[in-house]
């Protein structure tokens, strides 16, 4: 359940926040680089995220 939390947190902020429910690209490249890019934008926006409000890391 832990886990499942986190990930629904994960896509529900992408779908909410980046507008990424939607892949509008045609070809597996391009889809591919799509989502890696909305993946990228994630991960910049969680460290920005944690920096800001001082959190634990966990590495």
């Amino acid at each position: 359940a832990k886990v499942r939390c986190r990930v629904e947190h994960v896509f529900g902020f992408i779908e909410m926040s980046m507008k990424g429910s939607i892949c509008r690209a045609i070809g597996k490249a391009r889809a591919k680089t799509n989502v890696t890019l909305t993946n990228l934008l994630y991960n910049i926006c969680r460290f920005e995220q944690i920096k800001r409000l001082g959190l634990p890391s966990w590495a």
